[in-house]
């Protein structure tokens, strides 16, 4: 194999781990705002099948959430060794949230969807100062501080480094700091995994253990916040049992980076890492396109009516079902975008 062979098939981990981690964001806002989890829904546990069904939905809902801590630390990993600000990269995400922002809203504009103002048009041709996608904001934020943290780690020894991500960590844990400094203020969040994303490219080439380790550390926490959560419902002493998530920074932290190692290990093959790149290139614009105000209003209204119509044993499998479905549009639209305006 070839150098650049070499490099495309060990790219293809991270670019399926982007499909994944975009892919997870979709589902998770099935469960957010189809499922509408946080405004009632419940599943009756009373019998067998609704223990079943709950504790399927559950596991789906807690496995998605490592989405948006996995994105950060791909950034970290390839970017802890630049000390060039990416403006390609910040260039690409800034056009394309732009294009999708402003585009869609003409579009539901001459539709008869919403009313055309001018304030509605400077509210989504300025996306990140309106903030309309909260993720987009504080990321490009990151990209830009990126040349800043890769700099000032750059001159320190690996148990130095070591010390930094130990105070990240007390600073960004739920349990511990977390709680006070890290709520609402994402960025923080976000300079922490781009560090630890950047502490594993520049000394975890090794893997502290095998893939079987890894998926064994996932698997444990995963059940541990699923324990958890039982506990809560349990607790409640309700025959309906509720979903629960959890905070980006609190167990979903080291579940984050369990399945970032554990994708990171994965053998993909150069023909199947070639599709694997080829969505992965696409795959950003899901979220602008299925996370737009507009969108999102109609797209979950109709999507919470099939699931409130849905008989319980389908529920699972239907939210699987629609976050693909929604993926795989987003991505066709994207496709569709580049033929036709390739920049």
């Amino acid at each position: 194999m070839s150098g650049k062979d070499a490099t495309s098939h060990r790219q293809a981990n991270f670019e399926l781990l982007r499909i994944l981690a975009m892919l997870g964001v979709v589902v998770s806002h099935v469960f957010n705002y189809g499922l509408q989890i946080y405004e009632g829904f419940s599943v009756d546990v009373s019998a067998p099948m609704g223990v079943a069904v709950w504790s399927l939905l559950e596991l789906l809902k807690l496995a998605v959430l490592v989405s948006v801590d996995c994105y950060i630390l791909i950034s970290g990993y390839f970017l802890i060794d630049r000390h060039q600000l990416r403006l390609r990269g910040i260039g690409r995400v800034w056009l394309t949230t732009w294009s999708y922002a402003v585009a869609i809203f003409l579009l539901a504009a001459m539709l008869g969807v919403v009313p055309f103002t001018w304030g509605g048009l400077l509210t989504y041709a300025t996306p990140v100062c309106s903030d309309i996608y909260w993720f987009v904001t504080s990321y490009l934020v990151l990209l830009l501080l990126a040349p800043l943290l890769s700099m000032a780690t750059e001159r320190l020894t690996q148990r130095q480094y070591l010390w930094v991500l130990a105070v990240g960590f007390v600073v960004c844990f739920q349990p511990l700091l977390g709680q006070f400094l890290v709520d609402g203020h994402k960025i923080l969040l976000f300079v922490f995994l781009f560090l630890m994303g950047g502490y594993i490219r520049k000394y975890g080439q090794k893997p502290c253990g095998d893939r079987k380790t890894v998926v064994t550390c996932y698997v444990a926490i995963l059940f541990m916040m699923y324990a958890y959560v039982l506990y809560k419902n349990l607790h409640l002493q309700n025959p309906r049992f509720q979903i629960y998530a959890m905070a980006y920074h609190g167990l979903v932290l080291p579940l984050s980076v369990a399945f970032f190692l554990w994708v990171k290990s994965l053998p993909i093959g150069p023909r199947p890492g070639h599709y694997v790149n080829a969505i992965a290139s696409l795959s950003f614009a899901v979220y602008v396109i299925h996370d737009h105000p507009i969108v999102h209003d109609i797209l979950w209204s109709h999507v919470n009516i099939l699931l409130s119509h849905a008989a319980p044993w389908a529920i699972p499998l239907l939210c699987l079902l629609i976050g693909v479905a929604v993926f795989l549009a987003c991505i066709l639209i994207e496709k569709l975008r580049q033929w036709a305006m390739p920049w």
